[in-house]
């Protein structure tokens, strides 16, 4: 199995403040040594993702404490909202906790000022196995050399089929090589107009999340492999974004994310056959009572590009702990076996024996979970990671929103997005360099 053919990114992901606060007086980061011979206690710190996450981490954690009686987790959950600025603020006055759930938006500013502990020197030191995942840590949690997390999960782009309506139309399930003109075939068959069904949804649509992989489909990209210019204005971009937009103003098969605002999602109200969704939506969609399966993404057959975004989080230690070997083991656990299967019901796990495993698989039957993995293994690319991901998908984002509305055209749209996008660009620290 192919590893990930592109940089991996960050899932769940939040639009966070831009840091307004510089740091004095960083603790320096202590070397890896030997754990405390008494009983301590490790402050870990999440923001909370609903009851049945948390539980699943409150259990995941419990064997580990159970092996490890001198090391006690203390889970605080917070709300998700306001949560780096707390942590910077808990980080500048010295109390902040040993571990903090982390994402990519976050690690680089953190790192640059000293807050996050390099996890490398550890992995170096125990022989973590770091081609057994095959998600690679570098290009998100690495920064000069160094790696600032250790993953807790992946998670990203499925395409989820609704069945039901697929047996009501005469259609078989899509075939594993399909194609772009094929799932528009299917698209054309799956929309009734008078039943208010559509064939095709996906949410969310902007740059840097689904339109993305119609983007590099076409051979196109956002930003350049750098990471500070942007790309949407070359002729594959935009050709990727027309493709998207026809489906709405010219097929009719996708209706506009413009109209429905505020809506509930047609696709869990059984009026959406084919729909790009996230990995996260999961639970609702079995909820929903319908019969339904997980779909290859389709190809380009004009190109041969097949691409999916996909992200992940990750765990850090914090500089400020007064017990950076207990909290290093802590997290070696929930990056190794345990903790990946622990919260594998929640998103992809990062090691190839877990996500190959039968476990795996029967959490999430009768549906076939294995054809959402192995599209990131193979033709995973990411959310094009940067220190200031708040700022410029909230810029693009605003931008290209006027497509799917009808209020501009590609070409329009995707000027402004670069214009804003590179000025935002410029104002970035030396120090975040990679």
């Amino acid at each position: 199995m192919r590893k990930v053919v592109a940089r991996a990114a960050s899932f769940p992901l939040l639009l966070i403040a831009v840091l307004t606060m510089l740091v004095a007086g960083c603790a320096p980061v202590a070397a890896p040594g030997a754990a405390e011979a008494g009983p301590v206690e490790i402050r870990l710190a999440s923001y909370g993702l609903g009851d049945a996450w948390n539980k699943s981490l409150e259990d995941t954690l419990q064997p580990f404490m159970e092996a490890n009686p001198n090391i006690q987790v203390k889970i605080e959950f917070r709300p998700i909202d306001g949560y780096w600025d707390k942590l910077q603020t808990e980080y500048a006055a010295g109390n902040a906790p040993d571990i903090t759930i982390n994402q990519m938006n976050w690690v680089v500013p953190g790192a640059a000022r000293g807050m996050f502990v390099d996890l490398k020197p550890f992995i170096d030191r125990d022989q973590v196995d770091m081609g057994a995942y095959f998600y690679p840590h570098e290009p998100e949690w690495g920064w000069q050399g160094g790696i600032y997390g250790g993953l807790l999960y992946a998670g990203g782009q499925a395409l989820y089929i609704n069945k039901d309506l697929l047996r009501a139309a005469g259609l078989d399930f899509p075939a594993d090589d399909w194609t772009w003109d094929d799932m528009l075939e299917y698209a054309r068959a799956l929309t009734n107009a008078d039943e208010n069904q559509w064939g095709l949804h996906m949410s969310p649509i902007n740059v840097p999340y689904w339109s993305t992989s119609f983007i590099h489909g076409m051979g196109g990209a956002v930003l350049n492999e750098a990471g500070d210019q942007c790309t949407l204005t070359s002729e594959e971009a935009q050709a990727g974004l027309q493709f998207l937009a026809d489906l709405i103003f010219v097929h009719n098969v996708m209706p506009s994310p413009t109209a429905l605002a505020g809506q509930e999602n047609p696709f869990l109200t059984g009026k959406v056959a084919l729909y790009f969704g996230g990995t996260w939506q999961e639970g609702q969609i079995r909820e929903a009572g319908f019969d339904w399966d997980f779909a290859h993404m389709p190809v380009n057959a004009e190109t041969g590009i097949r691409r999916v975004q996909m992200g992940s989080n990750a765990w850090s230690v914090l500089s400020t702990s007064p017990h950076q070997e207990e909290a290093w083991q802590v997290v070696k656990f929930l990056m190794g076996e345990g903790g990946q299967t622990g919260m594998m019901k929640n998103g992809v796990p990062g090691l190839t024996s877990v996500v190959e495993s039968e476990a795996y698989r029967e959490l999430h039957a009768p549906q076939d979970i294995s054809v959402l993995w192995s599209d990131f293994a193979n033709y995973g690319h990411d959310y094009y990671p940067t220190p200031d991901t708040d700022e410029w998908w909230t810029a693009v984002g605003q931008e290209l929103s006027a497509i799917w509305s009808g209020e501009a055209t590609v070409e329009e749209a995707t000027e402004r997005a670069c214009a804003a996008l590179d000025e935002i660009f410029t104002r970035r620290p030396a120090e975040w360099a990679r």
